[in-house]
């Protein structure tokens, strides 16, 4: 997807036009780039906003009508100011020094105020309701604010639960991560509802939640609570992760599903014991330890569909929520 025009200006029309068509092919692009041939035309596509930033040399670059647009200034000699590129230096060398000014440009863009409160959901047990119980806490704090739900899972089930196939899911995020491109331009196309909360539909192909590397995933959380425009990000934490505790040590805060049989209790114990000597002690002081059997305390032992599992969640992680706030 191509989001907005770079535009290209320069007084030798034919290093512009060169310029413009080299870097209009770059697959990895996410911009048309168009030259413009004069600065009267750019200002009337400034001006109405046809145009996400200039790639610009001097004195157009310069010019008032420009402010308020990310301008990228083309030099005819090398300089140490920000926000300038030498001209006259191999063309992949431009490329570079303009995506890292969209990378930028796109920071500032995207980002309102205070990051997103990253929340983890995690357990080292399986079957103890971790993703409803992040599904339902999501759907609850979205009532007020503005909220995004990631399931770092394998096999998330979403695409039968739901009864829906995505054309755009968490595999195109990673794909794009790992291309080098900014995932901020996709997010509108990604993002799915339910009820208020946001979800970004999870991995179709299994490999890419097994095989993210550390900094993916550190790229792809941080430009979600940085520069998502979201209040509380929920991070299901699933078990298919190399690392869980990496992404765990990221978040403000985490959820531990716990369940009271013997086998569960010595799981749990090994668990945290693995964490203090891995150096991760401090996730145990931030971790809200949840009893599963409180999450279904009072209501009657009979099987549910997942619709009415969710229903008898919400007075108990209404609950958590409330305590939580108070406790602030």
């Amino acid at each position: 997807m191509r989001t907005g025009i770079v535009a290209v200006w320069d007084t030798d029309r034919e290093y512009a036009a060169k310029l413009s068509e080299y870097l209009d092919s770059q697959r990895r692009q996410p911009s048309a780039v168009v030259m413009y041939s004069d600065p009267e035309t750019l200002r009337r596509a400034v001006e109405t906003k046809q145009v996400s930033m200039t790639l610009a040399g001097r004195p157009v670059a310069g010019s008032p009508w420009l402010e308020g647009t990310p301008v990228l200034t083309l030099t005819e000699r090398r300089e140490e100011a920000a926000a300038t590129v030498y001209k006259y230096q191999p063309a992949c060398e431009v490329l570079r020094a303009l995506t890292c000014f969209q990378e930028t440009a796109a920071v500032q863009e995207f980002s309102y105020g205070e990051p997103a409160r990253m929340r983890a959901v995690y357990s080292p047990l399986g079957g103890c309701l971790k993703t409803s119980f992040g599904l339902v806490m999501g759907y609850i704090l979205a009532e007020n604010r503005d909220c995004l739900f990631v399931s770092l899972e394998a096999h998330s089930g979403f695409r039968t639960l739901f009864e829906r196939q995505y054309p755009v899911d968490l595999s195109d995020l990673f794909a794009a991560i790992r291309q080098g491109d900014s995932i901020r331009g996709r997010l509108p196309e990604v993002l799915q509802v339910f009820g208020r909360l946001k979800y970004i539909p999870p991995v179709i192909w299994p490999e890419d939640v097994r095989e993210a590397e550390r900094g993916e995933l550190k790229e792809l959380l941080q430009t979600l609570a940085q520069g998502g425009g979201f209040d509380e990000l929920i991070v299901d934490v699933g078990p298919d992760l190399a690392r869980p505790e990496e992404v765990l040590s990221w978040s403000d805060d985490i959820y531990m599903l716990e369940k009271a049989d013997a086998f569960s209790r010595a799981k749990l114990s090994e668990y945290g014991t693995y964490l203090k000597q891995r150096g991760y002690e401090g996730l145990l002081e931030r971790t809200h330890r949840i009893a599963l059997d409180s999450l279904s305390e009072g209501t009657p032992a009979v099987h549910l569909n997942q619709w009415q599992r969710w229903e008898q969640l919400v007075p108990e992680v209404r609950r958590i929520l409330a305590q939580e706030e108070a406790d602030a």
